[in-house]
């Protein structure tokens, strides 16, 4: 009987480490995407600021069960939004102020996402400059897709 019990604690903690260890990335994507860029921009104001908008542009409307709610890429990750004139299109956006560095590391980034739009992240996922990750809710489970055709669109001239 000790020896049952020491096997299924065993068992539990085996478990339960390579389940919270492994964030599973996805093969198939969860929707079909036409593609992603990032474009840096800046106000051209000395005064003004400057950061990356990352846009996702989908080949159809996302289905009732899936919802896109963040992108990884370089050290950030950004909330999503659905932009207001092109329902294909969501847009992450990561502003830099001129007075001072906006970029906020924080320790819990799924709370600090909610309120500031961008966070640090340092280990969550490596990626090389054309790579960037899609975090989103299918039926109420979260999952990660590795988009790997990531481009930088040239900055708009601004006089």
């Amino acid at each position: 009987m000790k020896s049952f019990k020491i096997f299924l604690l065993f068992s539990v903690l085996l478990s339960s480490i390579t389940n919270c260890a492994s964030q599973k990335i996805e093969k198939i994507p969860p929707i079909q995407i036409s593609y992603i860029y990032k474009q840096h921009w800046h106000s051209g104001q000395k005064a003004g600021g400057s950061g990356t908008n990352i846009f996702i542009e989908l080949e159809s409307e996302l289905p009732e069960n899936i919802t896109l709610d963040s992108i990884y890429f370089e050290t950030f990750r950004l909330a999503l939004k659905q932009d207001s004139h092109n329902p294909l299109q969501l847009v992450g956006r990561r502003v830099v102020d001129s007075k001072k560095d906006y970029t906020i590391p924080v320790l819990n980034p799924v709370e600090k996402l909610e309120t500031s739009n961008t966070t640090l992240n340092s280990s969550k996922f490596e990626l090389e400059k054309n790579e960037c990750v899609l975090r989103y809710t299918s039926s109420g489970t979260i999952k990660y897709y590795k988009y790997d055709s990531l481009y930088t669109k040239q900055t708009p001239l601004i006089p």
